[in-house]
């Protein structure tokens, strides 16, 4: 593979950066770069691995390693890179979550821990819930011994992993500390490895195993900084003291190159166990020199402005960022509705939104209703109003078989199965095709420069949607979705998959997954008479989507409608509290070219009058409706 020269080498797929992007691309030492909303993060991160694998700065055979906070936001990093550079360099970048890196390590490595700490080799992975935690505690109070009870009752229970088992090391010989925090972990590990066959572990106790391993064998430690040379760390501001742990253990001290990208105005998951100030942090320990993205290629001019008076409210001094997007449609760009009732609320939505979508020539997907929390309780409030219109409805936070859909579309088996039967079902989506056949050499095992078993595999999908012909020559029926999708599921074989991902590779997650799956794809078919219309069910194409901030992260919509801004979604906002306030950024920097609020009369809004405060000081204003 030839080399291209540093001061050669171009951007690949995108007509260039803006002049930050290229200094904290270049850079060979650590650095920290802001990324505001519309900054163009994941492609900034792609090009810059492209740059080090073509520029020969990450030699072979030595590789890139990406961290990122959700699976499809590491799998999204993984298929640029893919398409930037030619296979034998893209396979030197591994792009994948903290939990998934923790646990590879844990699983590699398992049988160097100590006896005391070390889990059975059939452990089982799953959350614990608050209950579980209680139990473990309270147990605890009354083992401790009388002198502690007081600091064990002192342990909270709802951040408990996050903070206490999070922040904690392993030690190697614990008997020989007496104090209160060490007993209480012991005590922990012991009862978690007897509630259940092969015992169970929570991702926490995944990381501080990973983490104790690399401190406890250094050659290990040095064996994977010789290997990954660059880490990228993605969505740093939702970082947990425990995955920060990992990564200063594994990489503080040494010659390996780190990059945080993030945003602290877009801090939200600070309740599920995110350090506070994670990027202060960071450059205390690793010196980092900070680089912040100054360009928006997301949203227009005027929602940009409007983003800035709520970024200056986050952080004094925040700077002036520039959109790069042009607005592509006429009209107010922001507006707050106010309604007398919900049912006002919903019957003026389902009409603005099927009058605008046929205006403006939108799909139902450019559109996104967001809301605080309880999206269920919303979508019982729109159903009836869109279905008068014949507008759909889809509440991404469903559980089906106890999974979000979001969350059930973006998994790896989902993923495969739907773009096998996309293959098979349409004409000409080599997209498709070519993903499959990636994904089923992945689960093989097949190197990709055996070009004869490429073929073989290549050939083999090819037969699998031979097979699947005759029933889908058939109109779409419970029973024929049920049984296309459970060849595909039989063809991929379960026990490969299970071997190739460390996700899938201990515990019923797998399995629950494909429930879910077949039950929705066999749901989806009752509202198609065709096979492609089933795809467009199953996938939510001619869906509007609900859903909440929080699952928002990280999407773009052309219009965003924000509902129910008043104190029965934000009950526990307080003015000047950071969290909320980032949330409220977050939910407002989704849209492209338009967001409008709503909130009813009868619901009261003393608790978020700063955020209306910010919305008038952005020149919003307010249209009142019966």
């Amino acid at each position: 593979m030839v080399l291209i020269s540093q001061k050669d080498w171009k951007t690949v797929g995108v007509a260039g950066l803006e002049p930050n992007a290229w200094e904290a691309l270049r850079a060979l030492h650590n650095t920290c770069v802001t990324a505001g909303p519309g900054a163009g993060k994941t492609e900034f991160l792609a090009q810059r691995a492209t740059y080090l694998l073509q520029t020969g700065l990450c030699p072979d055979p030595q590789r890139i390693l990406a961290i990122s906070f959700k699976r499809d936001a590491a799998r999204n990093l993984q298929e640029r890179v893919n398409k930037r550079c030619p296979p034998e360099q893209a396979r030197r970048f591994v792009s994948m979550t903290y939990d998934a890196f923790a646990k590879s390590l844990l699983d590699q490595f398992i049988n160097g821990i100590p006896a005391m700490w070390r889990p059975k080799s059939d452990y089982i992975l799953e959350p614990l819930v608050t209950q579980d935690v209680k139990s473990i505690l309270e147990s605890a109070r009354h083992a401790v011994r009388p002198e502690w009870g007081a600091f064990i009752a002192g342990v909270p229970e709802g951040n408990f992993e996050s903070l206490w088992l999070g922040r904690q090391h392993l030690q190697s010989d614990p008997s020989v500390n007496s104090a209160q925090i060490e007993w209480l972990l012991q005590y922990w590990w012991k009862s978690m490895n007897v509630t259940k066959n092969g015992g169970q572990l929570t991702y926490t106790m995944v990381n501080r195993l990973a983490e104790f391993i690399l401190r406890a064998r250094p050659n290990i430690r040095k064996a994977l900084r010789l290997t990954y040379p660059f880490v990228f760390l993605d969505e740093f501001q939702d970082t947990t003291y425990a995955q920060y742990g990992l990564v200063t253990t594994a990489f503080h001290g040494n010659t390996s190159v780190l990059t945080a990208v993030g945003d602290d105005k877009q801090r939200i998951m600070v309740w599920a166990g995110a350090m506070p100030h994670a990027f202060k942090q960071f450059s205390k320990d690793f010196n980092t020199a900070p680089i912040s993205l100054l360009c928006n290629y997301r949203s227009r001019p005027e929602l940009v402005d409007i983003q800035h008076v709520v970024a200056q409210a986050l952080e004094i001094g925040s700077p002036v960022v520039e959109s790069r997007a042009l607005a592509n449609i006429g009209g107010t760009c922001s507006e707050i509705w106010n309604f007398s009732n919900q049912s006002s609320e919903a019957h003026y939505l389902a009409t603005w939104l099927a009058d605008d979508a046929q205006m403006h020539e939108l799909k139902p997907r450019d559109y996104c209703i967001l809301v605080r929390q309880k999206a269920d309780d919303f979508e019982n409030q729109l159903y009836p109003h869109f279905e008068k219109l014949g507008l759909k409805l889809r509440n991404e936070s469903r559980l089906i078989e106890g999974v979000p859909l979001q969350d059930l579309l973006v998994e790896e088996i989902s993923k495969i199965v739907l773009h096998i039967l996309t293959a098979a079902i349409k004409t000409r989506v080599p997209e498709s095709l070519n993903f499959s056949y990636d994904a089923i050499c992945e689960i093989q095992g097949i190197d990709k420069q055996n070009t004869f078993a490429v073929k073989q595999a290549r050939g083999s999908v090819e037969l699998l949607i031979k097979k699947l012909k005759p029933t889908l020559n058939k109109s779409p029926s419970k029973e024929h979705a049920q049984l296309v999708v459970q060849t595909v599921i039989d063809f991929i074989d379960p026990d490969n998959l299970r071997r190739s991902s460390p996700r899938y590779a201990l515990g019923d997650t797998l399995d629950k997954i494909i429930a879910a799956l077949i039950m929705y794809v066999t749901e989806s078919s009752q509202s198609s008479d065709t096979w492609e219309g089933w795809l467009d069910e199953i996938s939510g194409e001619n869906h509007i989507p609900l859903m909440t901030i929080h699952k928002s992260k990280g999407l773009e919509f052309h219009t965003v409608c924000f509902l129910g801004l008043d104190d029965t979604q934000w009950w526990s906002h307080k003015s000047g509290d950071h969290e909320s306030l980032a949330t409220f950024f977050v939910a407002l920097s989704r849209a492209k070219q338009r967001v409008f609020f709503t909130y009813c009369r009868n619901r009261i809004k003393a608790k978020v009058s700063d955020l209306y405060s910010l919305l008038s000081d952005a020149g919003i204003g307010e249209v009142t409706y019966e």
